[in-house]
């Protein structure tokens, strides 16, 4: 049947966990176990505001490949590929996760605004209406930017922080992995 709406991806619920890079990441059958628990390693950093859930983009880069039969080409094989995620919590966690830092023992911390060089590993999950799980992990990311949103009256004010998720030799020099529950659910 073309059209089922059991398919329709409705995202209910999900987060971001993020861990030292080199954490290991869960295997294949790790990860696609129904009731899998993140490990300790990742730190998750709280709630997100109503339309901040992760989202990933995968954009192509650079022009492709032509041959000299019209019609015939390849990728480049670069690509642009970044989570976004707008974090409702303003605690310890979502700095120190966002500045690449700790406070010290006076809740102080210098800020440089160009950036960290800090790397971690990603992990997020979204939970569906309809029951199906997807979970991936990035196993090489690093912060791009961090907007903290406007300071609106009776509004949440959400921290935007944008991942590059860079390619990993773990991956076999993909950017990351992907389980869906509902594909295992489709084979079996």
């Amino acid at each position: 049947m073309a059209n089922d709406v059991t398919k329709v991806g409705v995202p209910v619920t999900g987060f971001i966990g993020l861990a030292p890079f080199g954490t290991d990441i869960p295997s294949p059958s790790e990860g696609g176990v129904i009731g899998f628990t993140l490990p300790a390693a990742y730190k998750v950093p709280g709630l997100f505001t109503t339309d901040g859930a992760p989202e990933w983009a995968m954009e192509a880069d650079g022009d492709p490949i032509e041959f000299f039969q019209e019609g015939f080409s390849i990728p480049s094989g670069l690509a642009n590929v970044t989570i976004s995620v707008t974090l409702a919590q303003t605690d310890p966690v979502v700095r120190e996760l966002t500045r690449g830092k700790t406070y010290d023992a006076n809740g102080y911390m210098t800020v440089d605004g160009g950036g960290t060089d800090v790397k971690y590993v990603a992990f997020t999950e979204i939970i569906f209406k309809n029951g199906a799980i997807e979970r991936r992990v990035a196993p090489n990311v690093s912060i791009q930017s961090v907007t903290e949103q406007r300071n609106t009256r009776g509004e949440v004010r959400g921290t935007e922080v944008v991942f590059n998720v860079s390619r990993s030799e773990e991956l076999d020099n993909d950017h990351f992995a992907e389980w869906n529950t509902l594909a295992v659910a489709a084979a079996g």
